[in-house]
Formats: structure tokens, sequence, C-alpha cells
């Protein structure tokens, strides 16, 4: 990987935007004052690439420029030929930050997208650079610091730093982990034996004595239940007779009840017979009636049609009196309407010129208001404008005399702004340094009381572990002892069996001829329960000991790394606090300063600078504002004397308007004798369109009244002739009526109370169908029931004695379905019982193969923890990993020294042979500056490619670890680098050695200000 441009925004202390373009650099330095930011600009890198650095982790917090919400890394790097750009983003917010990252490459002369998701962006990277986070941070940065006390530290020493450089902390944390595996899977196994104890599986004998009873039971079954079917068939039987009787019985009793209503039934027969013929003469009474309906509608109208002739007679009569009446009128008033008219029309020309005189008054009158406004518009404006100018005299007085109250800030100002954040920093760090301080503090006070803990909890677990061996001892002891007593009682038992001469299987005696056989003692069987019960009890305590020691043990060690982290943290923050203090004093120029002191008369140089500026400010602005106000009181005078001249001449414009109007109203008056012109025109067209309306009207009304006379006249002669057509025609159908009534034995009253009862007729018709039906239906019901029943047995059967047979047959079902349900019950028993005993034996077999696997896997474990040790199996790998590098080295170094030096190991130390001066051999110590830095810095590449394994190494970046270098010792490092930079290769030192620095062909220098640190590339 081989940068070509970083760009960075709100990263650590670069607020601002930089850019670095690695493009024409090869072999530069990286300079700055400590607590610059030269680490930010390879942690930016770091956290560009993987999205975290060394020295912060993944706390996003941690990156970004204090007082900032947003931050910003890009990075355009090439790898094999292929240049690559990643962009990430963050911004602060409420909750979880917001990170955005893209990966992109450059193809066909284009970005192209390679992906958003952080986790698919970092899994590409990794497979692009072909290192992950950890390997790259050891082979990109090298410690030469490290190196250079590798070489010459002790073989413990070296081991200790190779184990740092490469990594291998791991295995230590393997070894642990793998012992903590081991307890666990203890813990597990021993769990699982009492799990075993615990079962209480039943004998294979008891199982297949249970097996043989549920075959037997299911044997029983089909015979038991066919018992239940062939009583519930024989209940059912007699049941349904029952039901058969009983419906028959009651079905006869409804006929009863049916023919004792017959009575009525022929009453509603002979009623809807009447009723049906009156219904026969319907049609005929509706005609009747229609017809008796009409003739008197036609007498009605006969006499409405004379009364309304006659009103339109009378009234046609009184409208031809109007008429004539309004036409002599218009005779009459047609002549003067004529005269008053010819008048009017020489008054019209002197009534249109004062409308013109008129508007031009108004319009004069308008324009004097206007310049009337104007005018007090005009000398409002002038009084304003005296006042400003007033107004602004004195203000410039006012702040030329407190200008010379205050004075600026001046270069004190300037030094105490500079350092106002450097305070605040301070401020921020001390609070830090006490903080942490007080965190050390506890941390160590719940060391102690952790280590007392962990101590009083392995007290406990070794007498719990004492207990623990007497409870088995105690029970094994028991065991034992009833295992004797059993014996004993074997013996007892087969001695009772034994026969006169029978030879004793116990002792090989004869019963009881030749010798007498010894007594057996009295035996008893211990309860051995309570002392199972006392071991589990034991166990348990034993157990949960255990888990509290384990967690004491690695609460401990917790609380001891952070004691040392907190240590270390400390530290670190009150070197940051002697930076910030040296800082502040090169910018004063002293050291004898109290923070607060320094805030108070910053706070009052500001106070004082800025009352200066304010007032030197208001003084200029009070200038330009009496400038303004003078202009503008000279514009006022100027205006307020042109508007005057043009208020006189609009004045003088009305007068001359007011006399022509007033000269020809004097004329129109004249001729309409001092009444207005419009009042007399409108009063004529009014009296004009009077007698015309009235004429009109009166000639309508007398044509409407005419029209109304015909049409009533029409009426009477059509209402006269439709009373004769109803006269005969009820004349033709009351004959016909009558004779029709008559022949079916009616009178029309008797007709009408007949025709009133014909809602009734379907009811009456539903009432005796519903007889009709009913009747048939119950006969046929009687009929197919006594068929299905048998005559006889209907007859020969009592309910009484087949309610007995029912009882009976209820009894014998209900004993048969006892028996099925208790074979059932025993069947469902002697299930559950083998199922659990399978569950059992499979439970049995089960935790036998976990126990198995537990002691397996804690056997490989333990034998991983011993393995691991640091003793042993890093050991090797340690020394192996140790020859590898001192050979590459030895390469590297032949390299870089154009083949004057080579690294040699003899008896546990490092020796350099000097090739120009005959192989002569010299311990590491005793090199020079240069030498030694020729000889760490290729033990740190050689692990640097060892770790990449085979990934390529387009940058390195060189931590030079001197304090000073002497001029010979920096003759050799420049030469030395300059060999490196030939390798293809962009190297970068962080040096803080000035000399070193100006001699590489380009500088990074790297500067921290308040506003946030900024950068300078400097190339020779």
């Amino acid at each position: 990987m081989r940068p070509i441009e970083l760009n960075l925004e709100g990263f650590t202390s670069f607020r601002q935007e930089i850019k670095i373009n690695f493009t024409d650099l090869d072999l530069f330095a990286i300079t700055g004052a400590t607590g610059a930011g030269k680490s930010s600009l390879l942690d930016a890198m770091t956290y560009a690439l993987y999205g975290t650095t060394t020295r912060t982790g993944k706390q996003i917090s941690d990156f970004v420029s204090q007082g900032a919400n947003n931050l910003k890394v890009q990075l355009h790097f090439s790898v094999a030929n292929n240049q690559y750009r990643i962009t990430r983003r963050c911004r602060l917010r409420t909750g979880t930050p917001e990170n955005k990252v893209l990966l992109e490459t450059w193809q066909n002369n284009n970005w192209e997208n390679l992906g958003t998701s952080i986790t698919a962006v970092q899994k590409t990277l990794e497979e692009i650079i072909g290192m992950d986070f950890d390997t790259f941070t050891r082979v990109i940065v090298l410690p030469q610091g490290k190196f250079d006390e590798f070489l010459k530290g002790d073989t413990a020493k070296r081991r200790e730093i190779l184990r740092q450089l490469a990594g291998f902390e791991i295995f230590e944390r393997m070894r642990k982990q793998a012992g903590e595996m081991t307890k666990l899977f203890k813990q597990e196994r021993e769990m699982v034996e009492r799990q075993l104890m615990e079962i209480d599986a039943p004998a294979p004998l008891e199982i297949e004595e249970k097996s043989t009873q549920l075959a037997a039971y299911q044997q029983q079954l089909p015979t038991l239940n066919q018992a239940v079917v062939t009583a519930q068939k024989t209940l059912d039987e007699e049941e349904n007779l029952l039901t058969q009787l009983s419906r028959l019985i009651q079905l006869k009793k409804d006929l009863e009840n049916l023919n004792a209503n017959n009575s009525e039934i022929a009453v509603l027969q002979a009623r809807l017979e009447k009723l049906i013929a009156a219904n026969n003469l319907q049609a005929d009474w509706a005609l009747v009636r229609e017809a008796r309906s009409s003739f008197e509608t036609a007498e009605t109208g006969v006499k409405n049609a004379t009364i309304s002739l006659n009103i339109a007679r009378a009234n046609l009569n009184t409208e031809q009196q109007q008429l004539e009446k309004v036409r002599k009128e218009n005779e009459v008033l047609a002549p003067q309407l004529k005269a008053r008219e010819e008048a009017l029309a020489g008054a019209k020309i002197y009534e249109e010129q004062r409308a013109q005189y008129g508007k031009e008054v108004i319009n004069a009158e308008k324009t004097l208001r206007e310049k009337s406004r104007q005018l007090e518009s005009a000398q409002t404006e002038l009084t304003t404008a005296e006042n400003k100018v007033k107004v602004a005299h004195r203000q410039v007085s006012e702040a030329t005399a407190s200008l010379e109250q205050y004075k600026a800030g001046g270069e004190r100002l300037k030094s105490l702004e500079k350092i106002a954040p450097l305070l605040i920093q301070l401020q921020e760090i001390d609070s830090q340094v006490k903080n942490e301080q007080n965190q050390l503090i506890k941390a160590n006070k719940d060391k102690e009381a952790g280590a007392q803990n962990y101590q009083q909890l392995q007290l406990k677990l070794r007498d719990l572990e004492a207990s623990l061996q007497q409870a088995r001892e105690a029970l094994e002891a028991g065991e034992k002892a009833n295992a004797e007593a059993a014996k004993l009682n074997h013996a007892a038992a087969l001695r009772v069996q034994l026969q006169a001469g029978d030879l004793c299987p116990v002792c090989g005696g004869i019963h009881p001829e030749n010798e007498r056989l010894p007594e057996l003692p009295a035996s008893s069987v211990l309860d051995l329960v309570p002392v199972r019960a006392q071991l589990n009890t034991a166990q348990k305590a034993f157990q949960n000991c255990q888990i509290e020691t384990t967690k004491a043990e690695s609460t401990l060690e917790a609380l001891k790394s952070l004691s040392q982290q907190l240590s270390q943290n400390l530290t670190a923050t009150q070197q940051r606090l002697n930076a910030v203090q040296l800082e502040i004093n090169t910018i004063l120029g002293e050291e004898n300063w109290l923070p607060l002191t320094l805030k108070q008369e910053l706070q009052s140089l500001q106070t004082s600078d800025k009352a200066y500026r304010d007032t030197q400010q208001q003084l200029e602005k009070a200038s330009t504002q009496l400038q303004v106000a003078q202009q503008a009181l000279q514009y006022s005078q100027e205006t307020l004397a042109k508007i005057q001249t043009e208020y006189q001449q609009s004045l003088a414009e009305l007068e001359h308007r007011q006399q022509q109007l007033k000269s020809c109203e004097a004329k129109l008056f004249e001729i309409t004798n001092n009444q207005p012109y419009q009042t007399l025109l409108q009063t004529l067209q009014q009296d004009k369109q009077k007698l015309a309306t009235q004429l009109k009207e009166a000639e309508n009304a007398y044509q409407s009244a005419h029209n109304q006379a015909i049409l009533m006249e029409e009426r009477a002669k059509q209402a006269t002739g439709n009373l004769e057509q109803a006269t005969a025609k009820i004349q033709q159908l009351e004959a016909g009526w009558q004779a029709k009534l008559t022949s079916v034995n009616f009178t029309e009253e008797t007709f009408i109370f007949a025709v009133e009862d014909i809602k009734k007729q379907a009811e009456w018709e539903r009432l005796i169908q519903q007889h009709r039906e009913a009747k048939i239906k119950l006969e046929t019901k009687i009929t197919d029931l006594t068929e299905t029943i048998g005559e006889e047995k209907a007859k020969q059967t009592s309910l009484a004695e087949l309610n007995q047979r029912i009882q009976q047959h209820k009894t014998a079902k209900r004993n048969a379905e006892e028996q099925v349900q208790q074979t059932q019950k025993q069947i469902a028993e002697i299930t559950a019982f083998l199922q659990i005993a399978q569950q059992k034996q499979q439970q049995t077999e089960r935790l036998i193969e976990q126990q198995t696997s537990l002691q397996e896997r804690e056997e490989t474990y333990h034998t991983l923890a011993q393995n691991l040790k640091s003793n042993e199996f890093q050991a090797y790998i340690l020394e192996h990993l140790e020859d590898e590098l001192v050979k590459r080295a030895t390469i590297l170094l032949e390299e870089l020294t154009e083949q004057r030096y080579a690294l040699k190991t003899q008896e546990g130390e490092y020796w350099v042979q000097d090739n120009w001066n005959g192989g002569e051999l010299r311990r590491v110590r005793t090199l020079s500056g240069g030498e030694t830095f020729a000889t760490s810095l290729s033990m740190a590449l050689a692990l640097s490619e060892k770790l990449a394994q085979g990934s390529q190494l387009g940058s390195l970046f060189l931590d030079e670890g001197f304090g000073t270098l002497d001029a010979e010792t920096l003759e050799s490092v420049t030469q030395i680098l300059e060999s490196l930079r030939q390798q293809s290769r962009l190297i970068g030192v962080i040096t803080h050695i000035r000399p070193l620095a100006e001699r590489l062909p380009a500088q990074i220098k790297v500067n921290k200000t308040p506003q946030g640190s900024h950068i300078k590339i400097e190339v020779q």
C-alpha cells in the first residue's frame, strides 16, 4: 500500500481541511512539536483504511476535533498498479454517531463505486491490502526504539519485546482461556455425573413384566368393546320402540282433537259460499258507483261554470270602461309633454358646458390639495433634517469624548487570546488528572478488596473440599457395610434351606452330622439416604464456591489490569499537562503565572479593547450620520422652495376655473327658471313613461278580460253536455243493478254487508284447507306407524314394561363400559410407565455420552493450557522466529551498508561483523549510533516482512527513537535512509531531530495553533 493523497478535516487536532500529496515524496521527515499532530497523520491513514486506530480504538468521539461535530478522512492510495480511494465520514449526534464510508477504484479515467456498507468495505479493503488491522499497524509503522532495546537486552528481555512486537500476547490469552474452558468442562462433567446418580431407571425384568401385562390387556380390549357395542345396539332398539309407541298414542289424541272442530269449519264453509256470491257482483257494483260519482261531478261542474261565466262578463264590462277613460286622458296630456320637451332642448348646451367646467374645478382642487400636502410634508422633512443635524453633532461630540477614556489591547491581548484555548485545555487536563487519580485510588482499594475476597474464597473452597471428601468416604463406608450385610443375610437364607448331610456353600462344612456350622452374626442394612443427601449438599456447596472463586479470580485479574491501565493513563495525562504548560510559557515568555490571573487579565483587556473599538465605530458612524443629515437638510430646503411656487400656481388656476363655472350656471338657471336641468329632464321622461304605461296596462287588462269571457262560455257549454251524458248512463245502470241483486236474493244493504267480509275470505279458505290437510296427514301417519310397529305388538306392548326393559339394558351397557375403561386405564398406566422407563434409559445413555464427551474436551483443553505455557510452546515459537529474523536481518543489513556489516549471534548475544575490517566482530552494545541504527532497522524490516506474509509493502514509517545524533551518526543514518529509499518504497521518518530532518529530501512540518493544526511541505 502506497499513499498518494491524504485529505482530512475535523480529525483530532486538524480542525480545518488539509491535504497532503505524496506523489513527489519518497523519503521525507514528519516534524513538529509534541502534541502538534504528527502521529495523527498516521492515525488518519489507519482510520481511513480500518475505521480505528491503535491509540483510541473505535471510540468515534475521540477522533472528532474538540468543539466539532463532523469528521472527514479521505485516502487515495495504490496497490499493485491499481488505484483506490477510501472516504470515511462521521457526524456526532445524540445516541450513536452516524458513520458513512465510500470505497472507489480508478477505472477508465473515472472513479467507480466498490461499496458503501461498512462491513463489506472493510472485508474488501483487507483483501486489497492483504493485511488485517493488527498486521498493518505492526508492519507499516516500525518502532525503531524498540528494536534498539531488543538488540541490547538479555535473552528474557529480548523474548518479551519480540512477544509484544509480533503480537504473541494472543498465546497467553489462549492459555488463560483454555484453563477457563477446562474448569468449565470439569464443572459440566461433574454436574452430568450428579444427574446420572439422581436418575432412577427401572430394572429390565420389571419392564418385561409390564410389557407382558400390556399385551394381555390389549388382547382383552376388543372383546370388551364388542360387548359394549352389542349392549348399545339392544338399548337403541328398545328406546326406538318406546319412541314409536309414544308417538302413535300422541297422534291418535291429535286426531280426536281435530275432529272436535268439524262444526266450526262447517259454519265457515257456509259464510264462505255467501262471500263468493257477493264477490261475483263486484264488477257491476263498481260500474254503478262510478256512474253515480260521474253524475254528481257533472252537476257540480254545471253550477261552477255558470258562476264563472257571469263573473267574466262583469269583469269585461269594467275593463272596457277603464280603457276608454285612459285614452281620453292621453289625448289631453300629450301636447303638454311635447311643449316641455322643446323647452329643454335649448338648455342642454349650457348643461354640457357646466358639467365640463365642474370637472375642471374638481381637478384643480385635487391638484391644490396635493400641493398643499406636499408643502406640509416638505416643511416636516425640513424640521426633521434640522433635528437630525443637531443630534448628529451631539453624537460626534459624545463619541469623541468617550474615545479618550479607553485604550486598545495591543500585543499583550494577542498573546493572551493565543493561550486562551490552551488555558481551557490546561483546566480540562488538570481536571482529568484529578479524576484519574481518584479512579486509581478507588481501583487500588477495589483490587485490595478483591484480593482479600479471593483469599477468603480459597480458604472456604479448601474447607468445602475437605467436607466433600469426608461425605464421600462416609458414603463409601456405608455402601461397603451394606454389601457385607447383604452377603451375611444371603448366607443365612442359604443355611435355612440346607438338609442333613448337605455341604454348606458358605463355610464348606457338612450340616449337621460331621461338625457344627459356625454361627452367623446378626446384620442389618444401613439407611444411606441421609448420607447421599449430605454428599449432594456438600457437592453443591463445593461447586457454588468453586464458581464464586473463579469469578473472584477473574475479577481480581480485571482489577489489576484496570489499576495498571489507570496508572499509565495518569502518567500520560500528566505529561500532556506539562506539555501544555510549557507551550504557554513559550508564548508568554514567562513561567510564573496563574491561570485565574491570566483569565482575569484577558477579560479586562478584552473588555477595554472592545469598548475602545466600539467607541471608535460609534464615532465613525456618528460622523457619517452628520454628513448624511447635512446633505438631507440642504435637499429639504430646496424642495420646500420649489413646492411653495407650485402651490401658488395651483391656487390661481383653481380661482380661474371656479369663475368660468359660475358664469355658465347663471345662464343655465336663467333658461330653467332656477331649476336643475337634469331634474327637469328626468321629470319629463318619467311623465312620458307613466302615460304610456297606463295606456298599455289598460289595453292588456281589457284583452285579458275578453279572452277570459270567451273561455268561460266554452266551459259552460261543455259542463252542460257532460251532465246530459251522466244522466243517461246512470238511468241505464241503476235498472240492471237492481235486477242482478234480486236474482241472487240480495238487497243493496245486504250486499254491502257481505262485501265487507271479503278481506276474511283468504283466512277462511286457509283455515278450512289446514283442517282438511291436518286430518289427512294424521290419518296417514297413524297408518304408517301402526304398520312399522306391527298391529299386534302395538296392542300388546305397554310403556311401563318397555321402560323397565330399557333400564336393564342401560345397566348392562354401563357395566361393559366400566370394564373397557378399567382396561384402558391399565393400558395407559403401563404405557406411561414404559415410556418413562424408555426416556430414563435414553437419558442415561445420553448423559453417559455427554459425560464421555465432556471428559475428552476437558482433557483436551487441559493439555492445550499446559502446552501454551510461556516456558514451553511460546518459547519454542519465539526461538524459531528470532532465528528467522536474524537470517533475514543479516541480508537486509548487508544491502543497507553495501555489504559492510552482517549480523551474527554467539552464546545468546548479538554481534556485528565488519567485512571492511577483515571480518572483525563487535558486540551490538559497543556499536556506534549509526551502526546501531542500521542493525535495529534491519531487524525492524525483517519483522515487518515476516508479519506481512508476502503482502507488498509500498510504504514504511519509522519512529527513529533517538534523543540526539552526533555528526558521524547523523551522516550514517542519512546514508542508510537513502539506501532504503532506493527500494521503491515511500519512507516517512517521525523525528524530533532537526539536523536529520533537514538532511532528508522533504519535510512535512506540523504546526499547532489555537485554530487547529496545520501542515507545510518543504522540498529541497
